[in-house]
């Protein structure tokens, strides 16, 4: 977590309390839809229990395409007009929702452990490119100047 001058941790918006002051009101208010979440989000929540990194960037990044793969079936609660939790439990317990719902969660997980390797490449391509335009631009100075600017440079020491 980010730190404040004098060595206190930042208090983040999101807090432990007021997720659970969510969570107990949505138990309370919308059953159905507490429930299509919690069984979606399963991935999500064990991924932030072991996640320790700061920023919780693999929680993140899991969360995310997990709550993609979840909205759906919300929304279709939403949509229908039984609001009732056997219908709720019926449309998250067949095989095709559980699958889309922690296959997207499995997404989030491929896409954190892939990025970083493909952002090394990238950013190494593109420092070899800058050190290609670099050695471009001296031996324009050199064919300009002239080979007596390097015994120049080499001498005075820099």
């Amino acid at each position: 977590m980010a730190r404040q001058s004098g060595g206190r941790k930042k208090k983040s918006a999101f807090s432990g309390l007021s997720v659970v002051a969510s969570a107990v009101l949505l138990f309370m208010v919308a059953l159905p839809t507490f429930i299509t979440l919690a069984v979606g989000l399963l991935p999500s929540m064990v991924a932030f229990m072991f996640d320790r990194s700061q920023g919780r960037t693999m929680s993140r990044c899991i969360f995310g395409l997990n709550f993609s793969g979840v909205a759906p079936y919300i929304m279709e609660i939403w949509q229908q007009g039984g609001q009732t939790a056997s219908v709720a439990t019926q449309e998250i317990f067949q095989p095709v929702a559980l699958s889309i719902m922690y296959g997207s969660a499995g997404l989030g997980w491929l896409l954190y452990l892939a990025m970083p390797p493909i952002v090394a490449n990238v950013l190494n391509l593109s420092a070899q490119r800058r050190v290609s335009e670099l050695r471009k631009r001296q031996r324009g100075l050199i064919k300009t100047w002239g080979d007596s600017l390097i015994k120049e440079i080499d001498r005075s020491g820099s």
